[in-house]
């Protein structure tokens, strides 16, 4: 279907043959149920990401245009006049607080794909402290993440309401998706994660999208430059600090060297006894933390969440969920 005709006359999107901006049907039909109900004191999360190479597939540009089309609803539907610009982007989950009081009420933040290693812990930290402090906003977060199974198991199973899947077809042709509403979303995560399998959990409905930003291109693409560049210049500078390499140094020898006792390597070290045994303790602290958060969620994902349903059912008829969005459905 075709939206925005004013908007959007011939010539103003590339490979353009009518007025206005192409949205598939029945993922309109979805978005604008979330818009509908918005101001029932909801927030709303939603995950793109991308099975096939996990960039370049167009997942930037779909979720600007699923943004337009939430505001476009929540202005026809509440008569609130949001409209998307570059102030509703950010490039680092941690500008994701700080963004959020600066839109408006019922409007929308994307959170674009971010080129770094620790980006998906951060975007956990960013996303628990959002819903904190942010959840009475009522806005709609939309994340761009390379991979679905390795967002943090809370937010991919029970605090997002949709994922979508932005991949290649044929021989890398972009515009293609799939859908998953709440419960799929959630089996896709127990089934698949195990063995990254996009497959093993059939989606609610297909469809396509075609290219077009929905802000200025130079603008975003200037933008996103500039933040890559400013990441780079962060990590020649930043390093780890001195005391956490002499920490570092002290468990290593301590935990190798027979018979040595604590005393004495601090006095070697030219340290008090009691800053080598606070080094130890933060350390080891450090170390039973992480393998207790990574033993947990994984005895999480097995004991708390049922694999029924999809496995049994693998041809379940996709048109019966006009609005698989909601929850229940």
């Amino acid at each position: 279907m075709k939206i925005l005709e004013k908007r959007y006359p011939l010539g103003t999107i590339p490979k353009q043959q009518t007025d206005g901006r192409y949205v598939n049907e029945t993922l309109h039909q979805n978005i604008k149920l979330l818009a509908k109900n918005i101001t029932k004191d909801m927030t709303y999360l939603g995950i793109l990401t991308s099975s096939t190479l996990e960039v370049g597939t167009g997942k930037s540009v779909f979720a600007q245009q699923i943004a337009e089309v939430y505001l476009e609803e929540v202005r026809a539907i509440h008569g609130i006049d949001n409209h998307l610009t570059m102030k509703n982007l950010v490039f680092r989950p941690r500008d994701i607080i700080e963004r959020s009081f600066k839109v408006p009420r019922y409007s929308v933040i994307i959170c674009d794909e971010w080129e770094d290693l620790h980006y998906l812990s951060e975007l956990g930290k960013s996303l628990r402290q959002f819903f904190r402090k942010c959840r009475q906003l009522n806005l709609f977060i939309l994340i761009i993440i390379p991979n679905f199974f390795q967002l943090p198991m809370s937010y991919a199973i029970s605090r997002s309401v949709f994922l979508i899947d932005v991949k290649f077809m044929g021989e890398f042709d972009r515009g293609y998706f799939s859908f998953y509403n709440f419960g799929k979303k959630k089996n896709l995560f127990v089934q698949g994660r195990k063995a990254q399998n996009y497959d093993c959990v059939k989606p609610n409905f297909t469809g396509r999208f075609v290219d077009g930003y929905v802000v200025d291109r130079k603008e975003y693409l200037a933008a996103k430059l500039k933040d890559l560049e400013d990441q780079e210049n962060l990590e020649k500078t930043k390093g780890i600090s001195e005391k956490d390499i002499k920490a570092k140094m002290f468990y290593t020898i301590y935990n190798n060297l027979k018979g040595i006792t604590i005393d004495k390597l601090s006095s070697a070290c030219g340290i008090t006894s009691r800053t080598g045994d606070n080094w130890l303790s933060e350390i080891r602290k450090n170390f039973k933390e992480n393998s207790q958060n990574a033993k947990s969620e994984f005895a999480n994902t097995l004991l708390e969440y049922s694999t029924e349903g999809e496995k049994n059912n693998p041809n379940q008829d996709q048109e019966k969920e006009l609005n698989p969005i909601s929850i229940g459905q």
